[in-house]
């Protein structure tokens, strides 16, 4: 459900590496890419100074390359990832719904882009709405998307 929300994700912190679909690029883990001598990347832009968990990705990155190299996106992995966190956050224990494989790794990662697509941290909810709506997306998103904060702070 959430790969499909056109490049548009709230600013919360442990749903957001899911949400990788916030710059331009769409769902292509940008995110994830690290700033060079002559780029800031989207990690680094403001909005995503929340963000955290890194190091998993690139450990499960690290362990699929070693299994079957060149096969499985970072992308991916973010995204069977957080499935698998939602799944045991709630207590099912199996996979709450099916993650469509197949997304490519980008190579373009920019904090302007970032910048530009994610909402405030202080944005009321007229505001949201309003930028929701700018996106496609309608309230049912909104409140779909803001949902996975609850489900991010579960103990």
């Amino acid at each position: 459900m959430f790969t499909m929300m056109h490049g548009f994700c709230l600013r919360h912190r442990d749903e957001r590496l899911r949400c990788v679909c916030v710059a331009a690029q769409g769902c292509d883990g940008s995110v994830l890419l690290n700033s060079t001598a002559t780029n800031l990347a989207e990690k680094e832009a403001m909005p995503n100074q929340s963000l955290d968990g890194f190091y998993v990705i690139d450990a499960a990155k690290a362990a699929l390359e070693r299994a079957c190299p060149g096969t499985v996106s970072c992308a991916d992995i973010v995204a069977l990832a957080a499935r698998d966190a939602v799944s045991l956050a709630t207590g099912k224990g199996n996979s709450l719904y099916q993650v469509h494989t197949g997304r490519r790794d980008g190579f373009v990662s920019k904090a302007s882009e970032a910048v530009a697509n994610i909402p405030s941290a202080f944005s009321d909810f007229a505001e949201l709405k309003a930028e929701f709506a700018s996106k496609g997306l309608s309230v049912k998103d909104l409140a779909v998307l803001s949902g996975t904060t609850v489900i991010s702070q579960l103990p």
